[in-house]
């Protein structure tokens, strides 16, 4: 009897041992990381900008106005995306962002007197396609699209007439850059990413129904940092 109850102990702890014994050899490798799906998430950089304020004839003894007043300085924001993976690990998808910020320019205006003009790009967004190749959990990826800014230009008479708003409008143009994301976990991704923004040149709002011949323009090169959730 004690033969018989030593076997069948021995039997079922052998059984008992076997998959616990296999289970490092059964386990599937883990799949590929599947970068579909939405995600959301924030980001901050640097950008700096490139603007120039044309006034025909605003100058002293009527010269033009011929000054450049470029901002630059941080940026902190917000993004919101989708992105779908195709068989062939090609990565598709659309983006759309909104970055405030402390982007200002303080230039002298040379043939103005002593007034001094400060530029202020309180705030820009996009609506971006992405396209990239997925190496496992790393994205590398480029982007382009529509983009937008809140533009304002002040100058500073330092006298009893107290400031000029000149400008004061939001610029419509074009964005595209490149970048590249990294999955660290299944849920959480980071990013660096550079953008060039062209936003276009507009008359001076001062200027509105003025025969007087204006105009401001603004570029941004802007280099950002961001973490996202993927759903």
């Amino acid at each position: 009897m004690k033969t018989i109850l030593l076997a069948t102990a021995f039997i079922l702890a052998s059984v008992g041992m076997a998959p616990a014994a296999d289970i490092n050899e059964t386990l599937p490798i883990a799949a590929d990381y599947d970068w579909s799906g939405l995600y959301a998430g924030v980001h901050f950089g640097y950008a700096a900008g490139k603007s120039n304020l044309f006034i025909s004839g605003g100058g002293i003894g009527g010269t033009d106005v011929n000054a450049p007043v470029d901002p630059d300085g941080f940026i902190g924001g917000i993004h919101i995306g989708f992105n779908q993976e195709m068989a062939n690990r090609f990565v598709l998808g659309v983006e759309a962002d909104i970055a405030y910020s402390n982007i200002e320019g303080l230039t002298a205006l040379a043939n103005g007197g002593s007034t001094i003009l400060k530029s202020e790009l309180q705030w820009s967004g996009s609506a971006r396609l992405r396209a990239g190749y997925a190496f496992d959990q790393t994205l590398p990826y480029i982007t382009a699209g529509v983009a937008a800014a809140k533009y304002e230009i002040i100058g500073i008479t330092g006298t009893s007439d107290g400031d000029i708003p000149l400008h004061e409008d939001t610029h419509v143009g074009w964005t595209v850059g490149a970048g590249a994301e990294h999955a660290f976990t299944d849920k959480w991704i980071a990013r660096v990413e550079y953008r060039y923004s062209d936003f276009g040149s507009k008359a001076l709002s001062i200027a509105s129904g003025l025969p007087t011949a204006t105009s401001v323009d603004l570029k941004t090169h802007d280099l950002r940092v961001g973490l996202s959730y993927k759903f």
